[in-house]
């Protein structure tokens, strides 16, 4: 799957790319989290009515305030079910906005429906503070209810169909296959990790983006020439994501905190200074490995389908990963 890459993107070169823009991730996403708690201030002056639930406020208005109430509450109880009872550790939630002075509850209202929308807000405001390295590599997406046994088949199929070096390796059992298709356990040159050089000409012209005039000309080189150096320079790590798609790495999640428990998110947060893959260990309770082999051992329970041309589910997954992160340029920093 291919990420398109930031503005800053043609720097990155001589400068280790995967570090650099980690970097500016994280400050940009420390910038926006101040902004959205400074937004959230000016919006609670503007209602005449704020509504507390746990650690969520909700600016409303008197008339609207016991169905909003009620909707904090539940969605407060979910979120402490969630992620433990520590989730506002790190400070207070952004204000929540609901109605306006003039409005009403319409008669076929329920607050389960505010509620949900409540936590999927909260949500993700927990994991951009206190998770905010798993959220990037889980594309940004925050997990929203349970993966199901079909979502595990099509996760399944995914890995089979896809030509990435790793994956058949992984779904016949290799752990640290798994880990390297999951991208959480690959080295600093992760095309090579992922992909057979013969395929690097068509993951190349499914870049794109911002690309800069030498950037646009490598690209054509890859392509028609086969020119695997200029393939490199265009398939960097900012563009190339790992094999298994977002759900997949999702699901692994979902397996750390169901082996975890009610206090596996906090175990996830509790050491930001620590890589990726011991912080799931953490979560889960268990060794990475173990951690793994439970995700592949499900992949492989799932009864299989026809198999489909391993280049047209190449394709399927590039337009995937654009369309994804063309939401993701939309929506991530709001």
């Amino acid at each position: 799957m291919l990420a398109l890459l930031a503005p800053w993107g043609g720097s990155l070169h001589a400068q280790e790319p995967a570090a650099v823009l980690q970097r500016m991730e994280e400050r940009l996403d420390s910038m926006q989290l101040a902004r959205a708690l400074r937004d959230s201030l000016a919006l609670r002056a503007k209602y005449s009515d704020t509504v507390v639930a746990g650690g969520l406020r909700i600016a409303t208005s008197a008339r609207l305030r016991p169905f909003a109430l009620a909707a904090g509450e539940e969605a407060w109880q979910s979120l402490v079910a969630r992620f433990g009872p520590s989730v506002t550790a790190h400070g207070a939630f952004p204000v929540t906005t609901f109605g306006s002075t003039r409005s009403t509850v319409p008669k076929l209202a329920k607050a389960g429906d505010l509620a949900r929308g409540l936590e999927r807000s909260a949500a993700l405001w927990i994991w951009s503070t206190q998770g905010a390295a798993v959220l990037r590599w889980m594309g940004g997406t925050v997990p929203t209810g349970t993966i199901s046994h079909s979502d595990v088949g099509d996760i399944a199929e995914e890995l089979l169909r896809t030509p990435a070096r790793p994956n058949r390796a992984c779904y016949s059992g290799e752990t640290m296959a798994c880990a390297a298709a999951l991208g959480i356990h690959v080295g600093a040159d992760t095309l090579d990790a992922w992909f057979e050089p013969d395929t690097w000409p068509r993951l190349a012209g499914m870049v794109s983006g911002e690309l800069n005039g030498l950037e646009r000309v490598a690209r054509e080189r890859c392509m028609n020439a086969g020119d695997l150096s200029a393939c490199r320079s265009i398939l960097t790590p900012a563009r190339v994501l790992p094999p298994v798609g977002v759900v997949g790495r999702q699901y692994l999640v979902q397996l750390a905190f169901e082996s975890g428990g009610a206090s596996a998110f906090e175990r996830l947060a509790a050491d930001t200074g620590v890589t990726l893959e011991h912080r799931l260990a953490a979560a889960a309770g268990v060794p990475i490995d173990t951690l793994l082999n439970r995700w592949g051992a499900s992949l492989r329970a799932v009864p299989r389908g026809p198999a489909a041309p391993p280049q047209e589910l190449l394709l399927g997954l590039a337009w995937s990963g654009l369309l994804l992160t063309m939401a993701l340029r939309g929506s991530r920093w709001r």
